[in-house]
């Protein structure tokens, strides 16, 4: 049996998932609960939702859609649309067999992944998938099914022959959790400019002040589907954009939702995600920024040879050549912390402005070094002086407003016209001491306080960083944001003794 009823738009908000609204009496007649998983039947689209039941907000004979939903259906008020019961996945027996210390197979996997793709099994039963990553685990075959039924699953790009190279396709993704988000920005046109194909695509921010993605929407368009980031590929040999809008590997990002819910995340769980996305995109030599310590997704030293090897064993299956670049993290990437503040610490470097952040110039340069190497650009021990005269003779800065503009950007912006929160508070040292350490944790702290990632202007600035020699009276930080409010809510945030670790 299924309805048939008149569409209708609900003004509330639906949140990650495709939800619709049913009256009470509606739901009765065809025995339909609350969470129940079903099928809505447009003349041209079939959509998978999860059932929500009301008295008032849609009359017997109505389906409600949430607003924030309706943009991406080809949904119209007052017209009919199927509802359906979905019949009970076979999915749920493959991760109940999962939980029971059972083996799965390619095809049980595949099964898995292309109904957590099309929303077919509930968030409950995605979150028991979730614990089998921790126990029992996956071993080496189960890990590669889950890469291959990602991928499978949504849209696979393919740059082989793009400007004469062959199937040489690069790029570099760190695991994150590291405030600062400048090496990307500033290593994509490093390696295009040597003629590389480099393809790269970012992430808004989830535990970090702001996401790579956050901080290049400052100065060009970062919104594209795979034709658009294939042309602008096709044009420039790279791009920087935002992956959310493509459909690669989308069971990833429903899982990451799940798992973002539980605040937990196993190795084994990023690194499949992380290889079915570069799969996805067409890499074929991938470098692999590994930060650790005590503050970062890699927190004691000796799982990094595990975490290295896992990698390096994951991609060589699936045919990417993979490089660890593996560093010990004390603190943020760079000294400008939040979307404005990162892009400006970008364009200065690009700018070879003598207020740039050399530590953030370094960090890049070294990376970058070793992925010309890596993809035989370069020969051994000369990547990273090639990376820096790249930068010094503008070579880099060139190729960076190329892709902006073949991206969309409409003029070149420079680190002077970045606009700051025009509420400001600096921060003084009470003590004296070299800075050996900033806690990461904090910063996020207080660069939210201060309304990041959403308030672009908001954020922190570091007059004094890792390595910096201070004085008691000292202007250690600078606070920027929007509001006064959020000044004071970062000032009662801060605590000198939890952010810094000071030597004397």
């Amino acid at each position: 049996m299924a309805l048939y009823l008149k569409v209708k738009k609900i003004d509330l908000q639906a949140g990650d998932y495709l939800k619709i609204l049913l009256n009470k009496l509606d739901a009765e007649n065809e025995s339909l609960v609350a969470g129940d998983k079903v099928w809505v039947s447009t003349y041209d689209h079939e959509y998978s939702c999860t059932v929500n039941i009301t008295d008032t907000k849609v009359e017997e004979g109505e389906v409600g859609f949430y607003s924030d939903i309706w943009d991406g259906t080809d949904l119209t008020a007052g017209s009919y649309v199927r509802v359906e019961l979905m019949s009970k996945s076979r999915s749920v027996g493959y991760i109940a067999k999962k939980l029971q210390g059972e083996r799965l197979n390619e095809e049980e996997m595949s099964e898995i992944m292309k109904d957590i793709s099309q929303h077919k099994i509930r968030s409950a039963e995605m979150a028991y998938f979730m614990a089998t990553m921790f126990s029992p685990g996956f071993n080496d075959e189960e890990a590669l099914y889950a890469v291959k039924g990602m991928v499978a699953a949504g849209e696979v790009l393919d740059f082989k022959n793009v400007k004469k190279n062959g199937s040489l396709v690069v790029d570099k993704h760190s695991i994150g959790g590291i405030a600062g988000k400048g090496i990307t920005p500033l290593l994509v046109p490093i390696i295009a400019s040597f003629g590389l194909i480099i393809p790269n695509t970012s992430t808004r921010a989830i535990t970090s002040p702001a996401g790579t993605t956050d901080i290049l929407e400052v100065i060009m368009p970062v919104n594209f589907n795979g034709d658009e980031i294939q042309e602008i590929v096709a044009q420039t040999g790279g791009v920087l954009a935002w992956g959310g809008n493509l459909n690669i590997a989308p069971a990833d990002d429903i899982l990451i939702r799940v798992e973002k819910g539980l605040h937990v995340q196993s190795y084994q769980k990023f690194i499949i995600s992380i290889v079915a996305k570069k799969l996805a995109m067409g890499i074929s030599h991938i470098l692999i920024d590994l930060p650790y310590g005590k503050e970062t997704k890699i927190s004691e030293p000796e799982d990094i040879e595990l975490v290295s090897e896992s990698f390096i064993k994951l991609f060589n299956k699936v045919g990417i050549k993979c490089h660890v670049y593996t560093r010990n993290v004390i603190g943020p990437d760079s000294r400008g912390i939040g979307p404005n503040l990162e892009i400006r610490d970008v364009l200065k470097i690009l700018e070879n402005d003598e207020g740039k952040s050399v530590e953030l110039e370094d960090a890049v340069v070294t990376m970058a070094g070793d992925l010309l190497e890596f993809a035989g650009k370069a020969k051994k021990g000369m990547g990273e002086g090639m990376a820096r005269d790249c930068l010094d003779s503008g070579k880099a800065e060139k190729k960076f407003w190329e892709i902006a503009f073949a991206q969309g950007c409409k003029e070149k912006i420079f680190s002077k016209d970045i606009k700051l929160g025009e509420k400001k508070f600096e921060v003084f040292s009470t003590k004296d001491g070299i800075i050996e350490s900033i806690s990461n944790k904090e910063v996020v702290k207080i660069s939210r306080a201060l309304g990041t990632p959403g308030i672009k202007e908001a954020g922190i600035y570091f007059n004094k960083f890792l390595g910096d020699e201070v004085k008691k009276g000292d202007v250690l930080m600078t606070f920027y944001s929007t509001a006064e409010q959020r000044i004071k809510n970062a000032q009662e945030t801060y605590d000198e003794n939890k952010l810094f670790t000071y030597s004397s």
